[in-house]
């Protein structure tokens, strides 16, 4: 076990808080009454998200720096992505806010695109041949990062960030679609036999 590896499990806690947060912030009763927004811990789960977002780019550049690049943290550190990215989108849908951009369907598609790449690098990674995430891949997940941490802003309150949010959602579904099917492209030699 490495920094590098340390970040990436540190990353899986944070995002425990994230979700915690999201999870307590629908008010069931007190002062605004049931369906209002506890804002504050909404912004909470926003810094924490952030926090999340900035060690998966930090424990990539370390174990790269460093070279500590392992099985483990090729494994671990895309699936604590999809659980920071997957987790809080599905979180999200509760609060009518985050719905005027987020839809079901683009939750679903971002999903089942991590389904897929899940599997394609599993069954890479078991050929014996490293499969690691590529320049494509991490900029969709900067896309979702700026999607969700904007959606956030929304359901705390904050409207100053709606066309962000809706940019960013646009932009990223398409890279979620492209990255997935590259995912696909670059594997087709052990997915489909030699296709040269």
């Amino acid at each position: 076990m490495n920094v590098p590896n340390l970040i990436t499990l540190s990353r899986l806690a944070i995002t425990a808080g994230v979700f915690v947060c999201l999870e307590l912030a629908p008010a069931r009763s007190g002062p605004g009454g049931p369906g209002s927004i506890d804002a504050p811990l909404v912004w909470v789960a926003f810094v924490l998200f952030l926090v999340a977002a900035i060690t998966d780019f930090l424990d990539g550049y370390l174990a790269r720096k460093w070279n500590l690049v392992t099985a483990f943290g090729r494994v671990a550190d895309p699936f604590a992505d999809k659980v920071l990215i997957a987790g809080s989108l599905i979180t999200l849908l509760q609060f009518p806010p985050a719905t005027t951009v987020l839809t079901t369907w683009y939750v679903v598609v971002v999903v089942a695109r991590e389904f897929l790449v899940t599997a394609v690098r599993g069954v890479v990674e078991a050929s014996g041949r490293p499969f690691p995430a590529d320049r494509l891949g991490k900029w969709k997940m900067v896309a979702q990062c700026i999607t969700v941490g904007s959606l956030m802003t929304m359901v705390a309150g904050t409207g100053l960030w709606v066309w962000l949010a809706l940019g960013s959602f646009w932009v990223s579904l398409v890279l979620t679609v492209v990255s997935g099917a590259n995912y696909v492209w670059k594997a087709r030699d052990v997915l489909f036999g030699d296709a040269r």
